[in-house]
């Protein structure tokens, strides 16, 4: 039965089990990530057929994973060796042995183990984590289309606006999001801890984190070469905090804030 194409899907779980996830596959890159690199290596340690084995590492190479190499023994034999893509393989690969060790095996059962070079202890478990370093349970996280209102995008910071004109557009987005009509929801201006992407189709729904507010703002004072740019990216986010926290209490968003800004880039030597 022809398999379905999953390249063009928009899961990137689904593309990358249509590159790299047949178990075939998966295996020879665990062995190539652990030296091997000629066909006879590969075929002693899997124990497949050699039309299978070749076909794999054929659509490996097509796919940027393998790369065709003369053999480093200067003989006329060719090597597979991991490009810089499949080099990074690594980590899912840990991912999955870790599970397989946790549900598939007996306590007192062998199994290889996957040890740190330097002294020889087994790796610690990976952990899911949050921007901001939390580790996260599997109840934590979901998944979102790139167009939903909520996804968090940031600003755009490949245009053509100057990092000033960008640090300003931040607050025009909240003044907008701000003066918004309340939302079935609730009040669309409860931004206390978040702020509006001005670039976002949905501006007055997009959201960010304080913290990458911070990050962000933090970037464009130091591309505007300001003097002191994380002093100033802390004050900026404090008035941005200060001006949600206002819109709250007032439904009103304040006046004073633009100026504020503008004394606030002038002061640090933003024109």
């Amino acid at each position: 039965m022809r398999k379905t194409d999953l390249s063009g899907a928009s899961c990137p779980i689904a593309r990358s089990l249509s590159d790299i996830g047949d178990w075939w596959s998966l295996l020879i890159v665990r062995d190539a990530l652990s030296g091997m690199t000629r066909f006879s290596e590969f075929q002693r340690s899997l124990g497949c057929a050699r039309n299978i084995l070749s076909a794999r590492l054929a659509k490996l190479v097509e796919r940027d994973v393998l790369a065709v190499a003369p053999a480093s023994d200067g003989s006329a034999y060719t090597e597979y060796r991991l490009t810089e893509k499949g080099k990074t393989l690594r980590v899912p690969l840990v991912a999955l042995r870790q599970w397989g060790e946790e549900h598939l095996f007996d306590a007192a059962e062998e199994r290889l183990s996957l040890v740190d070079k330097r002294d020889g202890l087994p790796v610690a478990r990976l952990e899911l984590r949050a921007h901001d370093g939390r580790v996260l349970s599997p109840e934590d996280v979901e998944t979102r289309n790139r167009g939903d209102r909520h996804v968090r995008d940031f600003p755009d910071e490949t245009d053509d606006a100057t990092p000033r004109e960008r640090l300003l557009g931040v607050f025009e987005a909240q003044r907008v999001s701000c003066e918004a009509p309340e939302s079935p929801g609730g009040v669309s201006a409860d931004t206390s801890d978040e702020f509006r992407d001005p670039t976002h189709p949905e501006a007055r729904q997009a959201r960010f984190h304080r913290d990458q507010l911070y990050g962000y703002v933090c970037r464009q004072a130091e591309r505007a070469g300001a003097r002191e740019p994380e002093a100033l990216a802390e004050q900026l986010v404090m008035l941005y905090a200060g001006a949600a926290d206002h819109v709250l209490r007032t439904r009103c968003y304040p006046d004073s804030v633009g100026k504020a800004v503008d004394v606030l880039l002038t002061t640090h030597g933003i024109d």
